[in-house]
């Protein structure tokens, strides 16, 4: 049982294993077992992974409590890290204490559970409407993107929940994300997006499709396509012929192709923004005046 929940079993679930408190006891004073959360034990000697860890405070939290908010988001695979801080949500006004390392979310009613790495957690939708609450606009809007690239929730299921989701913190901000999604991949796509708005610079489109091809940063008026390339997504034999192919496709199409690794747009980022401009110059016959600031 501790095998399939990610090396953690509580103390029900032992006893339905056929352990009572004085066995469950022995083993911890002797070392087999480890308390990690009140009625939770790990199996062995070492830390539990990630997600055991998210399944303790899960299951010390009082039943039907999920994981959401920010741990959610790193269980759909919309955060690279898990933060510290774990988020449960506890339903109605049940008090599961203070747990140390968690932060309890207290809902009239908990949201319908899914079941994720079998860790019980609020869904994709109900994930997105806590993460408006709690995110950054920017941080926002990439993870909507994310969400809906992985194809975890539809455009339309999101603006019903969030037309039901009434007065709750950052569901403007959610709803402007759905009317003007700029779909970002990477942090570093993020960063040039913001020099780019930083240096007003015409706006482009993000991660569009052109003849069957996507591509990260583009101007249609300018004919121009931004590349950031990074180890984790061009860093293999595959990739790199598959850049070159797509290079050779747009050259075809007369369409300039320009590319910037993320390490030389965090180090240069006005470097960067200076040949972005140049050649936008070049292609439009010039750029627009700098708006005026009041």
């Amino acid at each position: 049982m501790a095998a399939r929940q990610h090396g953690v079993i509580t103390l029900d679930q032992a006893r339905i294993c056929g352990l009572g408190v004085k066995a469950v006891t022995a083993r911890v004073r002797h070392g087999a077992w480890r308390p990690v959360r009140r009625g939770v034990y790990a199996v062995g000697v070492g830390d539990p992974a990630p997600l055991g860890r998210i399944l303790a405070a899960v299951a010390a939290c009082p039943p039907g409590s999920l994981a959401s908010h920010l741990t959610a988001a790193w269980l759909w695979g919309l955060l690279d890290r898990l933060p510290e801080i774990l988020d449960v949500t506890v339903g109605g006004a049940r008090n599961p204490g203070r747990l140390t390392g968690v932060h309890v979310h207290r809902a009239t009613i908990t949201p319908p559970g899914r079941w994720r790495h079998g860790v019980a957690v609020t869904g994709p939708t109900a994930t997105l409407l806590d993460l408006a609450g709690v995110l950054d606009l920017d941080r926002l809007e990439a993870t909507v993107a994310i969400a809906l690239r992985k194809r975890l929730l539809t455009p339309g299921t999101l603006i019903e929940a969030v037309d039901h989701a009434g007065k709750r913190k950052g569901i403007a901000a959610l709803r402007g994300c759905l009317v003007d999604p700029k779909v970002t991949r990477s942090g570093n796509e993020r960063l040039l997006l913001g020099l780019i708005r930083a240096a007003e610079l015409p706006e482009p489109q993000t991660n569009v499709v052109i003849g069957g091809k996507e591509v990260d940063v583009y101007w249609a008026d300018a004919r121009l396509a931004v590349e950031v390339d990074a180890f984790s997504t061009h860093g293999h034999e595959a990739a790199f012929e598959d850049d070159h192919v797509l290079d050779a496709d747009f050259d075809a199409a007369d369409i300039r192709i320009i590319r910037f690794t993320g390490r030389r747009i965090r180090a240069s980022p006005y470097a960067i923004i200076a040949r972005i401009a140049a050649v936008l110059a070049l292609s439009l016959g010039g750029l627009p005046p700098p708006r005026r600031r009041r």
